[in-house]
């Protein structure tokens, strides 16, 4: 095996030096030769030995002229609008101290070194189960539930509340009158008030 890559190696070795040209060699007297560019070199030259312009193309000169354009940047709204729509809440029980005094209590007690010293720690497997349970029937039932009764609490306090008033009504006309007895009054009385054309 190792004298058949060795074989191979060789005459693929042979075979690029081979395949490489050879130039002949020049002749020290003989003329460089003469490169065929699609460019004049001597024009090039020539317009570079030139001095630059003493006055400089119109529409270059800021000062004076009036602009023409406007550039406004909008993207930056865009994004402070979509984030100003997101609301960041913190998943879970809101720790008691706040979220300073939790990340404090982190640092100084690890969960890997302190694994009893731990919010949850106290409570046992299906302690923590019941825990889960009651938030997340707290966060999808009660929510849905409270869209539903809403409406009906509501109308019922208004209707209490319309009751209350109409009682309340009720009870002032009636200590007014037992106050303030009113004389019947006769159709000559009432003529005799109204004014007359």
């Amino acid at each position: 095996m190792r004298v058949l890559a060795l074989l191979l190696t060789s005459s693929l070795a042979a075979a690029s030096g081979f395949a490489q040209e050879t130039e002949p060699p020049q002749k020290p007297d003989a003329a460089p030769p003469v490169l065929n560019l699609p460019v004049s070199l001597d024009r090039i030259r020539n317009a570079l030995a030139q001095p630059a312009p003493s006055e400089p193309l119109k529409g270059l000169d800021v000062a004076d002229a009036p602009t023409t354009f406007h550039v406004d940047i909008t993207e930056q709204r865009k994004i402070e609008g979509l984030m100003a729509t997101i609301k960041f809440e913190k998943p879970g029980p809101q720790v008691a101290g706040g979220a300073a005094y939790y990340e404090q209590f982190q640092r100084l007690f690890p969960p890997i070194n302190n694994p009893l010293v731990q919010p949850y720690a106290g409570f046992s497997t299906g302690e923590a189960a019941t825990l889960a349970v009651e938030a997340l029937i707290e966060k999808y039932v009660a929510e849905k539930m409270s869209h539903l009764i809403g409406p009906a609490l509501r109308e019922q306090a208004e209707r209490e509340a319309r009751e209350e008033v109409a009682r309340a009504i009720a009870a002032y006309r009636a200590g007014r009158s037992a106050t303030a007895p009113r004389e019947p009054s006769t159709d000559s009385d009432a003529s005799s008030t109204l004014p007359k054309n």
